[in-house]
């Protein structure tokens, strides 16, 4: 097995606080902005994107919250995710139904009584789930909205749908946690995220990984070394380095570089290694 950097686990309350508040905060936020972009275009495809944005986001304030926090736990950041994409879900469901049955209706000419009724109508919907969930029930008998060509999608199918949409919501959030900053090497040493080198070495293009994996399990570092002739080159491996001042071990990834046309649109990147660890090496 290849040699990577491990999260620590590393969770004090303060850091679980910090992560949950933020994350919180956005499961409140970015539903209202998902309700309006829904409701402006009632398409079921346009919904299915923003249902996948709104997980998205709700992982990007979550990793904001563990960068702040410095949370390295995958277990609990995962989990946190999943609080927060249930918590944005059952919120959207609170504005929808509290809009749906508010005296205007979906509109932006609300006057300062129609707000304070409908913040109340939210409120009372928030901290009744039994209720919201009749409501729930009865929308789905008459359906909420109408796919092309076809009459108002109601019953099963709807069910179905909504089911999706939650899925899509939850898979994002936690898409976005893990591919976040708590899978980023942390110095131990330093107490602080390692920091990517900003230039990067340029090597030969890596054909065959275990061949660059031997090289490094060796010691071999010469590997690494930048090449400025491949300047030029459509086809390249581009090493990215993961480090603090101080701290006497360094991580690396290594990936493949294809660009035939040297624009961006037609750029191509694999992966070869993934913040492979270095011991006192000079790169």
């Amino acid at each position: 097995m290849e040699p990577r950097y491990t999260p620590q686990g590393y969770a004090s309350t303060s850091a679980i606080l910090t992560t949950l508040a933020i994350g919180i905060l956005a499961s409140f936020i970015l539903p209202v902005f998902y309700i309006i972009l829904g409701r402006l275009i009632p398409n079921i495809w346009f919904i299915a994107i923003i249902a996948l944005l709104l997980g998205l986001g709700l992982g990007f304030f979550i990793d904001l919250g563990v960068k702040i926090g410095k949370l390295r736990n995958k277990k609990i950041v995962t989990i946190i995710a999943i609080f927060c994409g249930l918590f944005a879900f059952y919120i959207q469901w609170v504005l929808f139904d509290a809009i749906a049955y508010s005296r205007k209706g979906f509109t932006f000419n609300l006057n300062g009584n129609d707000l304070k009724f409908l913040a109340q109508d939210f409120v009372f919907l928030f901290t009744h789930p039994h209720i919201l969930a009749q409501e729930i029930i009865n929308l789905n008998e008459i359906g909420t909205f109408r796919i092309q060509g076809t009459g108002t999608v109601s019953g099963v199918l709807l069910w179905i749908i909504w089911a999706g949409e939650f899925l899509v919501i939850i898979d994002g959030a936690v898409y976005g946690v893990l591919n976040g900053r708590v899978i980023y090497p942390y110095s131990e040493i330093n107490d602080d995220w390692m920091k990517r080198r900003k230039i990067s070495h340029r090597i030969p293009l890596v054909e065959n990984k275990e061949t660059i994996l031997e090289a490094l399990n060796q010691r071999n570092f010469t590997v690494l070394q930048d090449q400025p002739s491949l300047i030029n080159a459509t086809d390249y491996s581009e090493v990215l380095i993961f480090e603090s001042i101080g701290d006497p071990v360094k991580y690396i990834s290594v990936v493949n570089v294809s660009n035939p046309t040297g624009k961006a649109k037609d750029k191509k990147l694999t992966s070869i290694l993934k913040f492979y660890p270095l011991q006192n090496a000079n790169v």
